[in-house]
């Protein structure tokens, strides 16, 4: 049975928090929460789902507490991972289709609209051309720079979601990914993430460090037996 791990489970309350912020976004758009309940209960149903171990109510708890209260911002976390299937490689352009559906459904601007799913079409490759979308995205990847200790758990959080995928074959993918990130000249893309630049390096090299040599101890421990 897979470990989950408690990092990233929504805390006591938090559950109530996520319904209160989903209400109080609908009703400053005059939209009324109690005609559109369905589409929230569908939004929980599919944090919950048994995949999550990371990408699940408490990153959206986590979001909404980091970025501020603003009406494309807030949809871009409750949508921005709705479909998730690690299997597959077109979720965030899913997900963007299921935002664009719901909030026409519920009658929200189309400009609105435009803004959410070019927010979530941008974590495709987490770069931006505008400010929100690069603060959602800093946002999205401040796990990155979190204290080692969580980093660990999120990494482990990560090999969880992907626990289908054979363990040279996601060292290889999970190193290419990291690389990535380390190449650029810059993770994060706002000075309200700056800060997390340096940690988020360390943390990156040092998981990179383990996928490069992930037989080397082994080894050496078979050798002394």
């Amino acid at each position: 049975m897979p470990r989950v791990e408690q990092q990233f489970k929504l805390p006591h309350g938090g559950r109530k928090r996520l319904i209160g912020r989903w209400n109080a976004l609908l009703a400053s758009l005059m939209i009324n929460p109690e005609a559109h309940f369905s589409m929230l209960d569908d939004l929980l149903t599919r944090h919950t789902e048994p995949q999550r171990f990371y990408h699940n109510l408490a990153h959206l708890d986590m979001l909404l507490q980091l970025l501020p209260a603003n009406p494309h911002l807030e949809f871009a976390v409750w949508f921005h991972d709705a479909v998730y299937d690690p299997t597959r490689a077109d979720n965030e352009a899913q997900s963007a289709r299921l935002a664009q559906e719901s909030l026409e459904r519920v009658g929200a601007e189309p400009s609105l609209i435009q803004k959410v799913t070019q927010i979530i079409l941008a974590t495709q490759n987490h770069l931006a051309d505008d400010h929100d979308t690069a603060l959602f995205l800093d946002a999205d990847l401040s796990i990155l720079g979190a204290e080692p200790k969580i980093y660990r758990a999120y990494a482990r959080a990560i090999r969880q979601e992907y626990a289908w995928v054979p363990e040279a074959l996601f060292q290889e993918r999970r190193a290419r990914v990291l690389q990535k990130f380390l190449s650029r000249e810059r993770i994060y893309q706002t000075e309200a993430f700056a800060h997390l630049e340096q940690p988020a390096r360390q943390n990156l090299a040092q998981e990179l460090e383990t996928l490069t040599q992930p037989t080397s101890g082994a080894q050496q421990a078979s050798a002394s037996q």
